[in-house]
């Protein structure tokens, strides 16, 4: 597996980071509609188009990716890992490759994701705001890390 920065996605990189982006979505926020993240695909797709990624690939000549991490400046919009390479290091290893690139990163993460909440805890990050995601009504947490 290899970490790389991914500029301007292809129509094919963009198909599957958009299948891990809903599949993760879907998966991590049961307590959200379905329909609200279908229905959010294609801004997202877009999105995807101008933000800052970092990718998790197979090796190899053929590599495709396993899982990212979307950034706006500092600001984590998500990280996204396929069903197939959970919980073997790939999380931490695209969360430390932002590190090692910012001094400061910010993200809001869901109060009822308590995995996502641990996952950001374990790797240095602290809760500064709670508030409540007009969009979804859930109660979400603004998370702040810094060197």
């Amino acid at each position: 597996m290899k970490i790389e920065h991914l500029q301007h996605p292809t129509t094919h990189q963009l198909d599957q980071l958009m299948t891990i982006w809903l599949s993760g979505n879907l998966t991590a926020h049961d307590f959200v509609s379905a329909d609200y993240w279908r229905q959010q695909a294609p801004l997202v797709r877009e999105a995807l188009q101008s933000a800052e990624l970092i990718v998790g690939l197979t090796d190899g000549p053929e590599a495709y990716i396993l899982g990212f991490i979307g950034l706006q400046n500092d600001y984590i919009a998500g990280i996204f890992i396929c069903n197939d390479a959970q919980h073997q290091g790939l999380g931490t290893a695209l969360l430390a490759t932002a590190q090692a690139d910012y001094h400061q990163l910010q993200l809001n993460v869901y109060v009822a994701n308590r995995p996502a909440i641990a996952f950001y805890h374990y790797h240095g990050f602290r809760v500064i705001d709670q508030a409540s995601d007009q969009a979804t009504q859930q109660s979400e947490y603004t998370m702040q890390w810094q060197r």
